[in-house]
């Protein structure tokens, strides 16, 4: 073992390792695999759209921070922008109801 970390998984997520988990120690009697061994054979073998990644990531305000802070604004450039991050999916925000489930 090389690093113990905590990790936060979204519902989808942990439901699709404990799936993967299950159906990989179904009928295995010669060992077991754990979390931690479906985690690793997920992240080694998967490749990752980074520019996805950072597009759902993306915090518009700071965004514009970013764009208002440059000495030299490309007006074109920051348009494309504005628009390729209004197209992005944005993050839900947890009611009160929400937060008092969980």
């Amino acid at each position: 073992m090389i690093k113990r970390l905590q990790v936060v998984f979204a519902e989808d997520a942990w439901s699709t390792i404990k799936q993967i988990t299950h159906q990989a120690n179904e009928g295995f009697n010669v060992g077991s695999i754990g979390y931690s061994d479906v985690i690793n054979e997920l992240i080694l073998n998967s490749k990752v759209d980074i520019k996805h990644l950072q597009a759902k990531h993306t915090d518009l305000r700071r965004s514009l921070r970013v764009l208002a802070s440059q000495d030299e604004i490309d007006i074109d450039l920051a348009i494309k922008m504005l628009t390729d991050l209004r197209g992005k999916p944005s993050k839900k925000k947890q009611t009160t109801k929400e937060i008092n489930h969980v």
